[in-house]
């Protein structure tokens, strides 16, 4: 949670903690979210899987919304949107106003329902060749705030050995023009700001850029670099 700490006070628009890929437990999700609720900063949950209880636990934390893997049709959209809603577009969200999301206790029943329905966001990936045949009926999921692209999974879905390979590219476009048809908002996860202008102009106004990761990586190496170079 000090990651979380440090970033959060770096003039970022949002954070997104990886509970798909990353070590995340229940209790250090948690305490990621009260970080990232310390400085104001808003937090999305890449959840472990699109799995009802997975969602739950983020929210309840006090996630801003859940990014949920490997959504390949319109049904899976629906039971995520379900499950992060309490009743709005078939919500089925199991309620209770004493974790973080609820203010532990301080806000009445129907004023954290309303707010959960109004300022959850629901971000769903297209990561196979699948999502991408069903992606406009699961961008027509009532509820589907946003289709976010990842490109690793297309790739492996597709048999290619790496994103740039023609046939993801060529999901990327089809993708991205449904998203433009449908009026959806459309992210991707870039590994640097190279690639930004790119997918602007394909219509994607959503960035996850690099990883903490990443980053410690990139500055230690030029550290490294500017160590041995003097």
């Amino acid at each position: 949670y000090q990651t979380v700490e440090v970033l959060a006070g770096a003039r970022l628009d949002y954070l997104v903690l990886d509970a798909e890929h990353a070590p995340f437990g229940r209790e250090a999700l948690d305490a990621c979210c009260l970080a990232a609720r310390a400085y104001s900063m808003p937090v999305m949950v890449r959840t472990a899987s699109h799995r009802p209880e997975h969602i739950l636990q983020a929210l309840d934390c006090g996630a801003h919304g859940v990014l949920v893997p490997h959504v390949d049709d319109a049904d899976i959209a629906a039971k995520v949107v379900a499950a992060a809603r309490y009743r709005e577009a078939g919500g089925q969200r199991g309620v209770s106003n004493s974790p973080r999301a609820g203010g532990y206790g301080q806000f009445a029943m129907a004023e954290h329902i309303a707010a959960g329905d109004r300022h959850t966001a629901v971000m769903v990936q297209i990561e196979s060749a699948t999502a991408v045949e069903n992606v406009a009926d699961i961008a027509a999921v009532e509820g589907i705030d946003a289709l976010f692209i990842g490109r690793a999974d297309l790739a492996v879905s597709y048999g290619a050995e790496t994103i740039a390979d023609p046939s993801v590219a060529a999901a990327v476009r089809q993708v991205a023009r449904v998203a433009t048809e449908q009026h959806i908002p459309l992210g991707i996860f870039l590994p640097n700001e190279l690639e930004l202008e790119t997918f602007r102009r394909l219509g994607f106004s959503i960035f996850i850029i690099g990883s903490d990761q990443s980053l410690l990586k990139g500055a230690a190496a030029q550290v490294v670099t500017a160590a041995r170079s003097s």
